[in-house]
């Protein structure tokens, strides 16, 4: 590892830290799912599923497949464990880290699906990431090829007085009958098309990483978390029967609360409309955030910190709703960096 060695890419950074965070996120889920297995749901929720297609096309018992998914599980959580070291040993430019997390992405993909595959899923793509530009140059200890800059040819100067351009034309032993431009040459008047001034408009129009990677977090967590409430208030709407007698079982409390049927469904479209409402605004405002309008990424900042704030009081709920916590945080921190708020403060 070289001394000189460039500075470390904001993408190797941020794929480092979601291989770090996605691990510790998985081991917290598999040690959670290994609790579960011993339950009474758990066993019911298998039994249904072998009795059913494509279960029953298995051939394995309710013991087995309880075996199985423990066995799975461990491996999901050894696996992450590993990943999580190796997040910060990619951190530190190690080769055999990201080599070693290639070779972990395998298991942590197929074994997450038990413990939640999209926590899993993000592990996987952040390594991937590692081996795509620049961080494959970071790796080598190679610094970035520099971006081609457009020059801009030397202008005679039209105001120079004549004296001095015969004089220096006398110190070359020749003086010109005329003074004209070669037929190569720009314009002696400025255009406001100058090539050098696209150059630099260019190079201050690209778009940070911090601001694509936030509008592709905003997107996913804002489209899923949509999709998922749409299709469960269509299966409310559909069957509410099922859904609300499985709410009872699981939560007998329910009805000495005075949750009706009514009362749930009532709440269920209320919360849920609101919530899709929600995030067809988050993704209206990631489209114009790309588009760097400044107003949309400080409203998007601003909507990511609120959804934040819902999911940690949700958190004492579900420990699922660590992961859209992560994905606001870290939306919310990226729209923060400095290179993306100076990219919006430079739009003219």
């Amino acid at each position: 590892m070289s001394d000189t060695a460039p500075a470390r890419p904001p993408q190797v950074t941020m794929a480092g830290w979601m291989i770090l965070a996605g691990s510790v996120i998985v081991v917290l889920m598999a040690f959670s799912q290994v609790s579960e297995l011993r339950t009474l749901q758990t066993r019911e929720a298998v039994e249904d599923y072998l009795s059913t297609p494509p279960g029953d096309s298995l051939g394995i018992g309710v013991q087995g497949a309880l075996q199985a998914m423990r066995i799975m599980t461990m491996v999901a959580a050894a696996s992450a464990a590993a990943t999580a070291i190796l997040g910060w040993q990619v951190l530190q430019r190690s080769k055999g880290a990201r080599i070693a997390l290639s070779v972990l992405a395998v298991p942590l993909l197929v074994t997450g699906l038990v413990t939640g595959g999209l926590v899993s899923a993000l592990v996987v793509a952040a390594s991937v990431m590692l081996w795509f530009q620049p961080a494959r140059d970071w790796f080598e200890g190679r610094s970035p090829a520099p971006r081609p800059v457009a020059r801009t040819a030397s202008r005679p100067d039209p105001f120079a007085a004549p004296s001095t351009q015969a004089g220096q034309a006398g110190q070359a032993g020749r003086v010109p009958l005329l003074d004209l431009p070669p037929p190569s040459a720009p314009p002696l008047h400025p255009t406001p098309y100058a090539s050098g001034a696209v150059a630099r408009r260019d190079a201050s129009d690209a778009r940070p990483a911090s601001v694509v990677w936030a509008c592709v977090l905003t997107w996913a967590a804002a489209g899923l978390t949509a999709t998922l409430l749409v299709v469960t208030m269509l299966v409310v709407a559909a069957d509410p029967d099922a859904l609300f007698a499985e709410v009872r079982r699981q939560n007998p409390d329910l009805v000495e609360q005075g949750m009706t049927d009514g009362v749930m469904r009532a709440t269920l479209f209320t919360v849920g409309g609101l919530v899709v409402v929600w995030s067809g605004v988050a993704l209206a405002l990631a489209v114009l955030t790309w588009r760097r309008v400044r107003w949309a990424a400080i409203a998007l900042t601003v909507s990511a910190a609120c959804a934040g704030v819902l999911c940690l009081v949700m958190l004492v709920g579900s420990v699922l709703m660590v992961v859209p916590l992560a994905a606001c945080a870290l939306a919310s921190s990226l729209l923060l960096r400095p290179e993306a708020r100076a990219w919006y403060a430079a739009r003219r």
